[in-house]
C-alpha cells in the first residue's frame, strides 16, 4: 500500500526512517492503510470543498478573475455538492473513523512519509491540481480523523531533495507524538533548518509536581506491552522515549511474562532504549508492590548524562541469563523474535 509515484529516493528515505526507529527500540507493525487513504480522498473529492466555497463565494461571484485560476477551479467545485451528498459523506466518515479506531488504540503512533515525493515548481505549474493532491497522500486524512502529528526530516537525497516522515496519533496525544519525533530528529544528525545546528535532546527536567516522580522503564511496562496498563492505572503519564548511557546490559529473566533485567556493566555496556513515565508517589508505591525480585528501583544514567529513577536488576541475578543487550532495547528484541 506504499505509494511513492516512482520516486525511489523517497522510498529509500522511508526505509531509512523505519530502520532508525527499530534501532531506537521501536516495534513496528504494518497496518491496513486503505481506510486512511479513503478518508484522504473524501477531503477533496467529497462535499468538504463546500467549506471553501462558502468562504469565497462573494468574491468569486463578484470578481472571479481576482482569484488564481487553479484556486478558482477547486473552490467553485464546492458549489456543486448537495445536502444529500454531505450526509452520505458524513455517514461514510463515521464508518471510516470506526474502522481506524482499534488500529490507533493498539499503537503509540503511526509513521508515514510526510509526502510521497517532491515535485519541481515547473511540474506543479504544468499539472497543479493532480500533483498537489498527490502530495497529500499521507496527510489529507489527518483533520477528518481528528489526529495530531509532528513532521520531521529524514534525509536529503544526492540531488538535494529533502524527505521526511510524520508521526500521527489521536488528538490529545500531542506531547507523546512530539517526544517521539524529537528523539527521532535528534538521532538523524540533520541540521535544524538554515541554522546549521543539529538538534540535541535536552536533559529531562524534574516533574513540575513535587508529588510525582519520573521513572524509566525498559521491559513489559513499555507503551503497548503487557504491563503498560499498570503504569496508567497507577496514574502514570508518558514523558519521553530515552536512551541510556552506553554502560548497561540487558538480560532475559525467567517468568510467565517476558521481561528483561537491566544492570550496569563495568565494561562492554551498551545504550538501551527505554521510556520515562511520571507517576504520583502513591502510584510508585503501588507499582513497587507488583515488581518481583530481582527487579527494583535504582538510579539510571541517560545518554545526556542526567540520572532518573529506573528499574534495574541485581547483578548476581542476571549471571548466566541470556544476554540480549545487542538488540538495543526490549521492543527491538521482541521484534527480532517475531521476525
Amino acid at each position: 500500500q506504499r505509494e511513492f509515484f516512482g520516486d525511489a529516493d523517497a522510498a529509500d528515505a522511508y526505509e531509512t526512517a523505519l530502520t532508525r526507529l527499530r534501532n531506537l527500540g521501536a516495534r513496528l507493525v504494518e497496518i491496513d492503510f486503505a481506510p486512511f487513504a479513503e478518508t484522504a480522498r473524501l477531503l477533496y473529492e467529497g462535499p468538504w470543498v463546500a467549506e471553501r466555497w462558502i468562504v469565497a463565494e462573494d468574491l468569486l461571484t463578484r470578481d472571479p478573475e481576482a482569484v488564481h485560476p487553479v484556486t478558482r477551479t477547486i473552490t467553485e467545485a464546492g458549489a456543486k455538492p448537495t445536502a444529500a451528498d454531505a450526509f452520505r459523506a458524513l455517514y461514510r466518515l463515521q464508518a471510516l473513523r470506526a474502522a481506524v479506531r482499534p488500529v490507533l488504540a493498539g499503537l503509540d503512533a503511526i509513521v508515514v512519509p510526510t509526502a510521497p515525493t517532491a515535485y519541481t515548481l515547473e511540474a506543479v505549474l504544468a499539472d497543479p491540481i493532480r500533483l498537489n493532491s498527490r502530495l497529500g497522500t499521507y496527510t489529507n486524512f489527518v483533520n477528518l480523523l481528528d489526529l495530531c502529528g509532528t513532521a520531521v526530516p529524514v534525509a536529503i537525497s544526492p540531488a538535494g531533495v529533502p524527505y521526511g516522515v510524520t508521526f500521527l496519533a489521536p488528538a490529545g496525544a500531542d506531547g507523546a507524538v512530539a517526544a517521539i519525533a524529537r528523539a527521532f530528529a535528534a538521532d538523524t544528525g540533520l541540521p535544524v533548518a538554515a541554522s546549521g545546528e543539529t538538534l540535541a535532546l535536552p536533559p529531562l527536567s524534574a516533574p513540575a509536581d513535587p508529588g510525582r516522580l519520573n521513572v524509566c522503564v525498559f521491559g513489559a511496562h513499555l507503551s503497548g506491552l503487557p504491563l503498560n496498563g499498570e503504569l496508567q492505572a497507577f496514574g502514570g503519564r508518558f514523558v519521553a522515549s530515552v536512551t541510556t548511557a552506553p554502560a548497561y546490559g540487558m538480560f532475559l529473566l525467567d517468568g510467565e511474562i517476558q521481561r528483561p533485567g537491566i544492570t550496569r556493566l563495568e565494561k562492554n555496556g551498551a545504550a538501551l532504549a527505554g521510556e520515562v513515565w511520571s507517576l504520583p508517589l502513591e502510584g510508585i508505591g503501588r507499582l513497587l508492590a507488583t515488581i518481583p525480585a530481582p527487579l527494583g528501583l535504582g538510579s539510571v544514567e541517560l545518554s545526556d548524562g542526567t540520572r532518573v529513577a529506573g528499574f534495574l536488576a541485581e547483578a548476581a541475578a542476571v549471571a548466566g541469563r541470556p544476554d540480549i543487550t545487542a538488540a538495543g532495547g526490549f521492543r527491538a528484541y521482541l521484534a527480532d523474535q517475531t521476525g
